[in-house]
Order: structure tokens, then sequence, then C-alpha cells
């Protein structure tokens, strides 16, 4: 069985209103905190392939391993997810042993939560500014654009780990 994820993510100029609207709408507010992130892959195989191999910490403690596939033709991004609980240390020295290497690590501050059908998050990475994504079915994204406003420009089509590989700060519009 194949996992999809669908999501977009886009610009974001005031936080703060963002979450003033999320409070209206009464959005179940998840998790916030600084989130770490740690890519791994043997001899760029996976990069190779547009593939990525994560290990993530979130601020409450639990940790995932996703592997993410190549982005396929969609209007958002969507790609093959698979995502598993794990035990951070156990599993980065799981991934040692296996031979992967830790090729990239980054830190953000992530909020999450959950209004009609979606994920919806708020992500702070240093040196890049505020993003908005929203993860859901295509149909949930698009309803909350058209609801929220949301213009096609705002759209960021960059992966965080693209920006961070060109160092290229993104241009502020959007909320």
């Amino acid at each position: 069985m194949k996992h999809f994820e669908v999501e977009q993510k886009f610009r974001l100029k005031n936080p703060a209103a963002l979450r003033r609207l999320l409070k209206h709408l009464r959005a179940r507010r998840d998790s916030a905190g600084t989130e770490r992130n740690e890519f791994y892959d043997i001899r760029n195989e996976l990069r190779k392939q547009k593939s990525i191999l994560r290990l993530r910490l979130k601020p409450n403690g639990r940790a995932f391993l996703t592997f993410k596939g190549p982005r396929m033709k969609s209007r958002f991004s969507k790609r093959i997810e698979i995502e598993i609980p794990v035990e951070f240390e156990k599993a980065k020295l799981l991934l040692t042993h296996a031979g992967f290497k830790r090729v990239f690590s980054y830190k953000k501050f992530r909020e999450e939560y959950h209004a009609e059908k979606c994920l919806i998050t708020i992500d702070r990475v240093p040196g890049f500014g505020n993003f908005l994504e929203i993860e859901g079915r295509a149909c949930g994204i698009c309803r909350l654009m058209k609801k929220w406003g949301i213009r096609e420009g705002d759209r960021e089509n960059r992966t965080y780990l693209e920006m961070l590989f060109r160092r290229k700060a993104p241009k502020k519009c959007g909320f």
C-alpha cells in the first residue's frame, strides 16, 4: 500500500494574523517548539533518486523516521511518504550501523494545528523567515487558499532543504 503526502508551502508575512484566524476557526493546536531534522543517505543514492530519509525530533520528544520519494506531477507537492515512530537515538544508531551518513541537519520552530481536515503548520526557519504549510487532500488545500485569500503567487515550491542548500531567502509576501 502506498502512502502519499499532498501539501503546499506559502511564504508568510504575518504569522500573528494567521494565528488569530486559526483561533477564530477553533483550530486545535497540537504542538509548538523547536524541531530537529536530520537527513541520511548512502553515497548520495537517495539524492540521485530525488528522495530523502529524514529523522525528525519534535518538541514533544516524539521522533519519526520518514522516507519521501520524488515529487509527482500534481497541482501541489505530492510524494510517496512513509513515516514511522522511532526512538531518536536508537534510530540514529541503526542508520549509522546500516551504512547511512548524516548529510545535513537543521532546526526550525514549528507550530502544528488541525482544522478543516488539514494539518496546518507555521514554520520559522532561521535566515529564511516564516512559512505556512497546508497538508491534506488537494480539495482541502484549495478550499483554505480560497477562504483565506491566499494567492498562487504566495506559493513557495522549494523544500526547506532546497532553500538551505542554495542559501537564498525568499521574497516576503503572502498573509
